[in-house]
């Protein structure tokens, strides 16, 4: 992606399809919306303002994430506030699973249930379960976005299928159960 053209209208949409979602993100490190909120205002502006010596960017998602995450480290350094480089310390409210259609089949106790189990994940599988689950990233995408390697990630999702799977009763030896969990929880 380039912006070096001067093309408002197009920077104006990648702000409109991305600022909500990183602006939650930015709330799992500031926990606080207005903060949050300039925060990702401020990676935008500098985005714009450095259009011009910019080359492509490749993947301008992953590249937000990123930007996102430093201009979070970095307020919080300068204004010593709480700050840790560590994923376990962040806070990070995900969203309910809801009933579907297609989810006849799971009662509303197990979805209650459910949604217990992955809220009382620790910090670091739920940052990863959200940008998976919620944000719709990559692992690749994810382990960038958070600077940890590709096998934390997957490492990650497997602490999460091992706990729910283990909370919600299953047998995590059949091997079936365990993708079958992986993939109903990083879908919503």
């Amino acid at each position: 992606m380039t912006l070096k053209n001067n093309d408002e209208a197009k920077f104006r949409e990648l702000l409109d399809l991305h600022f909500v979602r990183l602006k939650r993100f930015a709330v799992s490190f500031l926990k606080e919306e207005e903060l949050a909120e300039e925060v990702v205002m401020d990676v935008f502006l500098r985005l714009w303002e450095k259009r011009q010596k910019m080359g492509n960017i490749d993947n301008i998602t992953t590249y937000l994430f990123v930007s996102v995450r430093n201009a979070c480290y970095n307020f919080l350094r300068q204004y010593k506030k709480r700050f840790t480089d560590s994923l376990n310390d962040v806070e990070v409210e995900l969203a309910r699973y809801e009933s579907t259609p297609e989810d006849d089949l799971i009662s509303d106790e197990m979805l209650e249930k459910l949604n217990k189990i992955v809220e009382d994940l620790p910090p670091k599988c739920k940052i990863v379960f959200k940008l998976l689950r919620e944000e719709g990233l990559s692992r690749k995408e994810t382990a960038k976005v958070l600077n940890i390697s590709v096998n934390t990630v997957d490492n990650q999702v497997a602490i999460a299928v091992k706990r729910i799977g283990e909370a919600l009763g299953l047998d995590l030896s059949i091997k079936k159960n365990v993708s079958g969990l992986r993939s109903f929880l990083l879908t919503l």
